[in-house]
């Protein structure tokens, strides 16, 4: 976990590009607005793994990729840039940026409302997911295998977001180290300090950890032809893990506030 020291210096550094990236996107790149929301903008724990959250409106489509870079570029290393085009954000995801939605006092419920945006953000990769499948044939060729692994990949790292919101927000940090994403995974299904009931039970976390293991597979693997005999049960339970998820999702809260 990183000191205190730490943690404010790379905030500042932070803040410092997220400004540095706003006036190149308005002054080289003709953006109307640039809004910085998320961790950084007091909407959740600022923390070592936390990214720059910018959302801009009016950049071209065709400006976006060259404008990331140019962004990217003014970003300190071992920080990450989500930039964020307004008009297509999801609806829920809109009102968040725009401080539409009004968050609870409250610290768990503020991580509630948070998890919940999550959630709803999973639903959207699960309904496309699905419609893809309808719409490709009985065996997916290579094409459509990719497109349905991107698919996993996202849903899952929807999921490890929600986690690391849990882990942050209750204040218990995260994992350090090559395997922190098995090891975050791991600490969900554990009881945590202060008797913290675990997040979610042993089956969903195997469950998980497969979903967790083809995205790493995804991620690294070059030149293999994907196999939908191996890819099938994934895709096809996607809608019922994330049934899952939130069932579990839901417990714990209500069993946290109970105590």
């Amino acid at each position: 976990m990183e000191s205190g020291e730490l943690k404010e210096k790379r905030k500042t550094q932070a803040l410092e590009a997220a400004e540095a990236c706003s006036r190149l996107l308005k002054e080289r790149f003709g953006a109307r607005r640039v809004i910085l929301f998320g961790s950084l903008a007091g909407q959740g724990p600022w923390h070592g793994g936390s990214d720059i959250d910018l959302a801009v409106e009016g950049l071209e489509p065709a400006d976006f990729f060259p404008a990331y870079s140019a962004c990217r570029d003014l970003v300190p290393r071992g920080l990450e840039l989500d930039l964020i085009p307004l008009e297509d954000a999801y609806p829920e995801m809109r009102a968040r940026i725009l401080g539409e939605v009004e968050m609870p006092d409250d610290p768990v419920l503020a991580l509630q409302e948070l998890i919940r945006d999550e959630l709803t953000t999973l639903e959207r990769v699960v309904e496309s997911t699905e419609e893809a499948l309808a719409s490709f044939p009985d065996e997916p060729g290579q094409f459509e295998l990719h497109g349905l692994a991107a698919y996993l990949h996202q849903f899952y790292t929807g999921v490890e977001s929600i986690f690391e919101r849990i882990a942050v927000g209750l204040g218990e940090g995260l994992p350090r180290g090559q395997y922190w994403h098995i090891d975050l995974l791991n600490q969900m299904a554990e009881e945590g300090p202060g008797g913290r009931p675990a997040v979610i039970d042993e089956p969903l976390r195997a469950r998980l950890k497969d979903y967790l293991d083809f995205r790493h597979f995804f991620r690294h693997a070059y030149g293999y032809t994907l196999e939908w005999s191996k890819m099938r049960w994934k895709v096809e339970n996607l809608s019922s893990t994330l049934a899952m998820l939130r069932a579990q999702l839901e417990a714990f809260f209500k069993a946290i506030q109970s105590k």
